[in-house]
């Protein structure tokens, strides 16, 4: 049986923030996108962080409602992250998700190269018990 990769998997196009940027502007972006989160990533494109809708959301209320200045992402993104590599077996990251992980960063050495969610989990999944000796469609 085939092994199925991350990278087989992921989506390639990274919605990324900076540090600096403000928390009510990657709401906005979040929302266009219709996004639940993104990597936050330094100057050479290294990951620094991940930025929830939820963080976004709490800076929001505060910011919008009580018509405070917006705080930066870096004040409110989670710095511990975990990652997969782009060549980890998929089932690999199976028990990252069941722990409740909405999306996880994929890096090739130390840049961010896509982006695995749960949907894209599902899907490989889904693909897996269709085509059980096949690998991706």
């Amino acid at each position: 049986m085939k092994e199925v990769k991350v990278k087989d998997y992921m989506t390639k196009q990274v919605l990324t923030f900076r540090p600096e940027d403000g928390v009510i502007e990657t709401l906005r972006a979040l929302l266009k996108a219709g996004r639940s989160g993104g990597p936050v990533v330094d100057d050479k494109g290294r990951l620094v962080g991940l930025i929830s809708e939820i963080d976004c959301l709490k800076e929001a209320l505060m910011g919008g409602y009580y018509q405070q200045e917006g705080d930066k992402v870096a004040d409110h993104m989670a710095t511990e992250v975990d990652v997969v590599n782009v060549d980890d077996d998929i089932l690999a990251v199976a028990d990252l998700f069941m722990k409740g992980r909405r999306r996880l960063p994929v890096v090739d050495g130390d840049k961010i190269v896509g982006i695995i969610s749960r949907p894209d989990f599902a899907r490989a999944l889904i693909d897996r018990i269709d085509n059980p000796h096949h690998g991706k469609n």
